[in-house]
């Protein structure tokens, strides 16, 4: 049978067309390479997309490896040189099958150098190139090096000699990697009258992992401070700082939080990867009704499109997986961002600096003068920024940002309070998204389960369905959850709700006339997600109420 070619499987997909496909075309002649490598590298879609499409042709199961942990033995299974030189790793074994990722399904050499390698039968797994490559990487390196056993000691011998001598710049790297090996997107150090606790928030909740004596806290505090550019002396008022870290080649861009407690200052550590493969809108979790709707919104030539939720909900992540949506090569996409997470190499990509005065709103004000088509805004935190983004929005561009609100119709209050008036917000505003994080299951250990009646009864969720959750297992370290998935809102401002908001309305009568349109909510959407075996009661009713 012939195999179907790689771009018309990407284009059923909908994740490129047929002037994508030219434009790589003219890039591959210039620079000799696959299509599928032009396609990621100038970011029209991510190696793991490349993956699934490569799956599908090669009927071999898709693995997303971003949230794999595999198994020590698994790893021993194959030489890390022949592993790294052909881009294989082994993850889990299942009755005595070893399993493996590889990124060419088509290479059948290279399958069976890895069956004769391996002494075994090996069942093989597709996934994206590139992050092959670094989980390689970073898999092998904590198969050697024991992060957490090092940590362990060093708490032992702080334990018998709380004063002794040591290594603070080379704790603060341990720390940092040992979040990145356990996926955390923060690290929380707190003090307290005898010790300091280390937190790591992994998939939305914190996770205690390590206690130190109360002597190591003023040395750590300082070696934060130095490499993050704040004030060592100043202990009585919060500081904001941030510092750059690198591993196995990986950047991460640190943003460093200070505020003084009872028994001194408490940190907080936030991971933010640079130069990250922005992913689709169905990777992410939206559903196919959910994205004809956000492809409504962004199909507009002009207004303002805003994406909300607390810190921490991937707002960032989804309005860029939204800007995708739109063809970057028709349109002049300029962006302002703090930092620049992801790269979008057909968008021009900027970083503003408050040290140097290039704020978001002084960016949307060059922009306009760039002949823009699309602006892309971090987020609109204050009235200078709110005004331009409308002045953009009326003025024929599609303004997209982030903004922080509980839910998605709370932006109108969140923006008058802004001192936008309401006629213009009627004008400008064109969709709201409100979003949240919730875990999945984790797939190894998945199994149905009876939840608690009065679970059912709070959600209106009916009784003879069957309903999953994970026992715990390795790969989700015991807490039945792997991942997470997003839960949202989508608020449409078609033309009579554009009047409504016009009229200045309570929020009250601009939520019922949306829900007479058929919107769904936040909790409606959660629901939804545990009928289809993705999540469970217990996890919305922490996230969603």
């Amino acid at each position: 049978m012939q195999r179907k070619p790689l771009g018309e499987i990407l284009k059923e997909r909908g994740l490129i067309t047929d002037d994508y496909i030219k434009f790589a075309l003219l890039e591959q002649k210039a620079t000799g390479e696959k299509l599928g490598e032009v396609l990621v590298r100038v970011g029209m879609v991510t190696d793991l997309e490349i993956a699934r499409a490569l799956s599908e042709q090669a009927v071999f199961p898709f693995l997303d490896i971003d949230i794999l942990t595999p198994e020590p033995k698994a790893l021993e299974s194959i030489p890390f040189n022949f592993a790294k030189n052909n881009l294989v790793l082994p993850f889990s074994f299942e009755n005595g099958t070893l399993k493996v990722a590889i990124s060419d399904p088509f290479n059948q050499h290279l399958m069976n150098a890895i069956q004769r390698v391996a002494g075994r039968n090996v069942s093989f797994f597709v996934t994206g190139a590139q992050s092959l490559a670094k989980a390689i990487e970073k898999f092998y390196y904590f198969k050697e090096h024991s992060i957490e056993e090092d940590l362990k000691n060093l708490t032992e011998r702080l334990k018998t000699n709380p004063t002794m001598d040591f290594d603070v710049e080379d704790l603060l790297n341990k720390l940092l990697i040992l979040g990145i090996q356990r996926r955390a997107t923060d690290l929380h150090l707190i003090p307290t009258q005898r010790s300091l606790q280390i937190f790591y928030r992994v998939d939305g909740i914190l996770d205690p992992a390590i206690v130190f004596p109360h002597t190591v806290f003023r040395r750590l505090i300082n070696v934060i401070k130095i490499r993050s550019q704040l004030d060592i002396a100043e202990t009585r008022r919060p500081q904001d700082g941030r510092m750059s870290f690198t591993f196995l080649e990986s950047k991460y861009d640190l943003r460093i939080a200070t505020a003084p407690t009872s028994f001194g200052e408490t940190v907080v550590i936030r991971y933010l990867p640079t130069g990250a493969q922005v992913q689709n809108l169905e990777y992410l979790g939206f559903d196919p009704e959910e994205i004809k709707l956000i492809d409504e919104i962004i199909a507009q030539p002009y207004g303002m499109f805003l994406i909300t939720g607390p810190t921490g909900s991937g707002k960032s992540t989804t309005l860029f997986a939204a800007l995708r949506r739109i063809n970057l090569l028709e349109k002049n996409v300029l962006t302002a961002e703090d930092p620049v997470e992801y790269l979008l190499p057909l968008a021009r990509q900027t970083q503003v600096s408050e040290e140097i005065g290039y704020t978001f709103a002084r960016a949307i004000r060059a922009f306009l003068r760039l002949d823009p088509d699309v602006i892309l805004v971090g987020e609109v935190r204050d009235e200078e920024t709110a005004t331009m983004a409308v002045r953009a929005a009326l003025t024929g561009h599609l303004f997209l940002s982030t903004l922080h609100t509980n839910d998605a119709i709370s932006s109108i209050f969140r923006l008058k309070d802004m001192g936008i008036k309401a006629d213009l917000l009627s004008s400008a505003l064109k969709g709201v998204i409100a979003q949240r994080l919730i875990r999945k299951i984790c797939p190894a250990c998945k199994e149905p389960y009876k939840p608690p009646k009065e679970v059912l009864e709070y959600y209106k969720l009916p009784e003879d369905r069957e309903y999953y959750r994970g026992k715990g297992c390795f790969q989700c370290g015991g807490k039945g959850y792997l991942g997470r998935t997003v839960v949202c809102e989508i608020f449409f401002v078609d033309e009579e709700l554009s009047k409504l908001i016009g009229e200045d309305p309570p929020l009250s009568v601009i939520y019922e006339r949306a829900r007479q349109k058929g919107f769904k909510n936040l909790r409606e959407d959660a629901k939804e997600k545990v009928l289809a075996g993705i999540t469970t009661p217990e996890e919305i009713k922490r996230v969603v109420g």
